[in-house]
């Protein structure tokens, strides 16, 4: 076997080596290569970056003596993956006018990535208004941005989009809309989105089971509804239907949707009879339902579990405390606050956001980064001053 057959199957091996993390292997292989092409490079460049080697990726890449698209599509994926978002963007000005969906894509993936979710949403417009071409990890990474956002508004109208293409039944793609839907509380637009993709994977049927866990946080007495019951069924069916095994990432939905529900001593019972080993997610699931239901015994448990895995203390020191301190239990809170004091903790200042006009407006505590910030901080101390000057009125009205 020799010349391009020999190049394609060593190639092939270096790919699967790469994917099953064994890096060092294919490092191997790619260096004994007498000739190397633009996938040899790219496979090795892409799997550096998988590794977290991206000072590799970026030594290899500036190897390369012939560049083509996608060299410079690989490059922007591994520059956003290390956080370098200038360099990819640079690389992006350099393709973009190619029109190509990968380019596109990768670099609406890599603001995503980097937390910029309204970027990557209009760059998204700028693709259409150049009509370049979409493919379904456009719809996939877009309603990531959304979901990630908790663009309702903007999530929709992307799937009135999406209706008028061939991807609507992808798994990648509706996978995206279920989680979409489930995180914007809309359950039934879940479902129905579930329902279209044509073969559901792990991914699928994981966002489903989510949806439901996550569509009950504000149901007190979702343990008595139809969707309770139907969430276990799915769960159920996975296996005995479907030859699906379930993972870990399933059985802590079905134990967030069981303490949810109120079935704290049946999650306890579930987690204890589970055949993988439950890790910090299960535990700290059941401790936030023990929190919620003010089950003391069960939650006590929970938090030693956590504590015995070695993981932050934080959490459950705090959740612990608060339970003790509802409950009357004093003298355990202040041993717990007195711990909680030893970490030296500092906590981060909250922030909100709203969608007004498809624009989302993001809060944080003593903010004046927004460009109307003077209006809005006058708005609310007038607001303030007229609901301090209505209450001694009223209060006076109400006594004659």
């Amino acid at each position: 076997m020799r010349g391009e057959t020999y190049l394609n199957v060593t190639n092939s091996l270096i790919g699967c080596l790469i994917s099953m993390g064994k890096i060092e292997e294919a490092e191997k292989i790619f260096y004994r290569l007498r000739e190397r092409n633009h996938i040899s490079y790219n496979l090795m460049i892409k799997g550096y970056a998988m590794s977290g080697l991206f000072e590799k990726s970026k030594k290899l890449f500036n190897q390369m003596s012939l560049k083509n698209l996608a060299s410079l599509n690989t490059m922007i994926s591994v520059y956003s993956k290390n956080c370098e978002l200038d360099e990819a963007v640079k690389l992006f000005d350099e393709t973009k006018d190619e029109k190509n969906p990968l380019t596109w894509n990768s670099m609406m993936t890599g603001y995503i990535q980097n937390g910029q979710y309204m970027k990557a949403l209009k760059l998204y417009v700028k693709m259409r208004r150049l009509s370049v071409d979409y493919s379904r990890s456009t719809f996939s990474v877009l309603f990531c941005a959304c979901s990630s956002l908790g663009s309702f508004q903007q999530g929709r109208l992307l799937h009135g989009q999406l209706t008028k293409t061939p991807f609507q039944a992808n798994v990648y793609v509706g996978t995206a809309l279920v989680d979409f839907y489930s995180k914007c509380g809309s359950l039934a637009d879940a479902q129905r989105s579930f329902l279209s993709i044509f073969s559901p994977n792990v991914a699928a049927w994981t966002a489903l089971i989510n949806g439901y866990a996550y569509h009950g946080l504000d149901l007190r007495q979702f343990y008595s509804s139809t969707q309770f019951d139907e969430g276990l069924r799915i769960f159920h069916s996975m296996e005995e239907l479907y030859k699906v095994i379930p993972s870990i990432e399933h059985y802590t939905c079905v134990v967030d949707l069981l303490g949810r529900s109120g079935y704290v001593r049946e999650a306890e019972e579930f987690i204890r009879k589970m055949p993988i080993e439950a890790d910090g997610v299960i535990w700290g699931a059941l401790l936030h339902a023990c929190w919620f239901w003010k089950d003391m015994e069960v939650g006590e448990k929970a938090a030693e579990k956590l504590f015995s895995l070695a993981l932050n203390p934080t959490v459950p020191l705090v959740i612990l405390s608060n339970m003790y301190a509802v409950l009357g239990r004093w003298r355990q809170k202040s041993i717990l606050r007195k711990r909680l004091q030893k970490l030296k903790l500092r906590k981060d200042p909250g922030c909100s956001w709203i969608e007004l006009n498809n624009n989302i407006h993001l809060f944080s505590v003593r903010d004046k980064t927004h460009p109307y910030s003077d209006v809005i901080y006058a708005t609310v101390e007038h607001l303030a001053a007229t609901i301090n000057s209505v209450i001694p009125f009223n209060y006076l009205y109400s006594k004659r």
